[in-house]
């Protein structure tokens, strides 16, 4: 966000190795280049959370339109997480915010995503695991769901846009959406 702010632009996986360059130094902890390359690694091999994979099936059956928006880059040449995790076939588009050279929650983020999709940011529903990813879903038109799991609760400020569904996992939150949706 610092970045965004600024004006300024650097790769994801840059700043993350320079953040954590940043905090071994604060800590007094080497960081060498094969510890960054295993973050790495994981950073693209990571697996879904369980809840995922029924919970996007729910989505996919009676029809919703599937794409993703990460600030991580494209893996050009290699497998993306979403590959690797076998969830890839469930979404129609993958965006990233290297396209906009802005991170999320920037609205120019969200704007691509419509622009791209050729629909209004209204009809558009986030689902999201952070509070910021759904306020800048919400403040560039969209609606919003936030999925809750442990250690991550909505932002009670009433100033700020709310997450119009709240659930713990996933499929909690696509059958409140069907619910929603079909009434």
């Amino acid at each position: 966000m610092t970045t965004t702010l600024s004006g300024l632009w650097e790769g994801y996986f840059t700043l993350g190795q320079g953040l954590l360059k940043m905090v071994g130094e604060i800590h007094g902890v080497q960081v060498s280049d094969d510890d960054v390359e295993e973050i790495r690694q994981a950073m693209l091999t990571m697996p879904a959370h369980p809840d995922v994979e029924p919970g996007l099936t729910k989505l996919k059956n009676p029809g919703f339109r599937l794409v993703t928006l990460t600030n991580s880059p494209a893996n050009p040449g290699g497998q993306s997480p979403l590959e690797h995790s076998d969830l890839a076939p469930f979404f129609e588009r993958q965006f990233t915010v290297e396209t906009v050279r802005a991170y999320k929650p920037a609205p120019q983020v969200y704007h691509l995503v419509a622009q791209e999709l050729a629909v209004p940011p209204s009809t558009c529903f986030m689902v999201a695991c952070h509070v910021w990813d759904t306020v800048g879903a919400q403040s560039a038109g969209y609606t919003a769901g936030l999925i809750t799991r442990p250690g991550n609760a909505p932002l009670p400020i009433a100033s700020l846009p709310q997450p119009n569904l709240v659930a713990p996992d996933l499929p909690g939150l696509a059958d409140q959406l069907i619910r929603r949706w079909r009434s």
